[in-house]
């Protein structure tokens, strides 16, 4: 299987390319929808069972999971005179420890949810720019790449990557 992802300007073209993945006889695919979030895109909300991924919902949820993260990058022995070369804080006599650590506050970007969610490598600075301008991605994992092409194009997909 091979991942077709149709890049749509309107939430039309993406309901029309749904309905014509669904009128093949094969009928073997998997459609997903990536949007920005559900208030970008009610028509697809409303009017389709297929899965839709909110990149921005998905983004949110895992900086919550991985919120302020602090970690630990070295310790050393504090001596009253200075560090003590050598000094393992047991013959040195420190008065105390010196904790380093760095906070890693780097948010996620689309790239990270877009490859999070199995979009390949090769396509996440695409689609994220994609969704950023507030497109609509019908992703498609297929045994026939043209073919899931041309219903794409005839749908309305503006650009299809695979």
């Amino acid at each position: 299987m091979t991942v077709a992802i149709g890049i749509f300007e309107k939430e039309e073209g993406v309901l029309e390319a749904i309905k014509r993945f669904q009128a093949t006889r094969t009928n073997e695919h998997n459609l997903r929808i990536v949007v920005k979030n559900k208030e970008s895109a009610p028509l697809l909300a409303a009017e389709t069972n297929t899965p839709i991924e909110e990149v921005y919902e998905i983004r949110e949820a895992q900086e919550l999971n991985n919120a302020r993260v602090v970690t630990p990058i070295g310790v050393a022995p504090f001596a009253a005179g200075g560090y003590t070369p050598g000094s393992t804080g047991v013959n040195g006599n420190p008065a105390g420890i010196v904790a380093g650590a760095a906070e890693l506050d780097q948010g996620l970007s689309n790239k990270d949810v877009l490859h999070d969610i199995g979009i390949p490598d090769k396509h996440t600075k695409e689609c994220g720019e994609a969704i950023e301008q507030g497109r609509y991605l019908l992703v498609a994992d297929t045994d026939s790449e043209t073919a899931a092409e041309a219903l794409l194009l005839q749908s309305g997909a503006y650009k299809v990557i695979y």
